[in-house]
């Protein structure tokens, strides 16, 4: 099995053909002022060889820490960044359009929700002049008239209501939230098939992170709009998304619905991510480790990326690159780990990784009152 083998966690049961997808995508960026030996550049391998796909009315997390690569593939998807390598789809069809005309016609289909909004958003224009611009870009032709009345439908589609109490204001005169659902409604502007929302909540008060995740799901589920919710909270992925694939130092390690990835987390990292995240119902002293940092992007370690921070690591973990092993009978969990190799020494580490989550359970079901 190799890496291009693959099983997309994404594929729903319906067999439905994907509205976007990145196919090995890959994305270094060139470091200027590190070269090694004579005139030879090196680079930051922030994507490598990442698989994705994004079907209407389905939502699909992609969870890491920080600096993983979440942000950079979702602006690959966007084509703000040119590729490295591999390619985007859009309804099967490679699409390469990162400017002119090319790419206005992209960015109708798939817009990109920012982590923050008021940064986004022009501080010296009111509410109503940027609308009125998404409006005019998307909705050309039509008169002043018109385009208020389409702002003033999409201010209700975002609970925006009454749309006089907000577009005569500046955004510096709205709270967080409010922003974000501006946001939101600019980007319905151009009546999207996608969203790529990253971070969109991160920024927000905990208070009101629950009212716009409702309010994308919503919009996700009426309007049949694929979407990527890029988020390093594991947590609110299970909430949210159907799917959810897990990045680490610039590759997927594990992917699938929602429940088995958080539920039944196969690899190594999706563990120390779930084991990392709050949980009021756990008490007494944290139950993780500290097993170092991410790797260097400039010179990634060899074989599996996260062997070096891995308990359960041997030596083939870093020689040889691990492919997406199939967890379930429909193939659509798949961790990238050798771990589940048919390899003997890989039913050791298994056996040793299961009674570590046993014990971790265990002690947390001692702690409870």
């Amino acid at each position: 099995m190799t890496v291009t083998d693959l099983v997309d966690a994404t594929q729903p049961a319906s067999g439905d053909e994907p509205v976007l997808e990145a196919v090995n995508v890959t994305k270094h960026f060139p470091v200027h002022s590190v070269r090694v030996g004579r005139g030879e550049k090196r680079v930051v391998h922030a994507v490598d060889d990442v698989s994705l796909k994004l079907y209407a009315g389905r939502i699909t997390a992609l969870v890491g820490e920080s600096g993983s690569g979440k942000s950079t593939l979702a602006r690959l998807l966007a084509q703000i960044h040119p590729l490295t390598g591999g390619e985007i789809r859009l309804h099967g069809v490679a699409t390469h359009a990162t400017r002119g005309r090319a790419f206005r016609e992209y960015a109708r289909k798939v817009q990109l929700i920012l982590q923050d909004p008021f940064s986004s958003l022009n501080p010296v224009a009111t509410i109503a002049e940027t609308l009125h611009r998404a409006v005019a870009i998307h909705h050309p032709g039509r008169r002043r008239a018109e385009r208020s009345e389409i702002i003033d439908d999409l201010l209700a589609q975002t609970n925006l209501v009454p749309p006089r109490q907000f577009t005569e204001k500046f955004p510096h005169e709205l709270s967080g939230g409010q922003l974000q659902r501006i946001s939101i409604a600019r980007a319905l502007a151009a009546d999207p098939q996608v969203f790529l929302a990253d971070e969109p909540v991160s920024s927000l008060d905990v208070s009101i992170r629950l009212g716009i995740l409702n309010l994308l799901r919503r919009l996700t589920e009426e309007r049949r709009v694929a979407m990527l919710y890029v988020t390093h909270d594991i947590a609110s992925a299970r909430y949210f998304a159907a799917d959810t694939a897990v990045m680490y130092a610039g590759e997927v390690v594990e992917s699938g619905p929602s429940e088995a990835v958080t539920q039944q987390a196969a690899h190594p990292y999706t563990q120390l991510l779930i084991a990392s995240a709050p949980d009021p119902s756990r008490t007494g002293k944290a139950r993780v480790r500290d097993i170092g940092q991410p790797p260097s992007l400039i010179d990634p370690p060899s074989g599996c990326r996260f062997h070096p921070r891995c308990p359960y690591a041997w030596q083939r973990c870093s020689a040889e690159v691990p492919p997406a092993f199939p967890l379930s009978d429909d193939g659509r969990h798949t961790a990238r780990c050798w771990l589940y190799s048919d390899d003997p020494q890989a039913a050791e580490k298994r056996a040793a990784n299961s009674r570590a989550l046993r014990r971790a359970t265990d002690s947390e079901g001692e702690d409870a009152p």
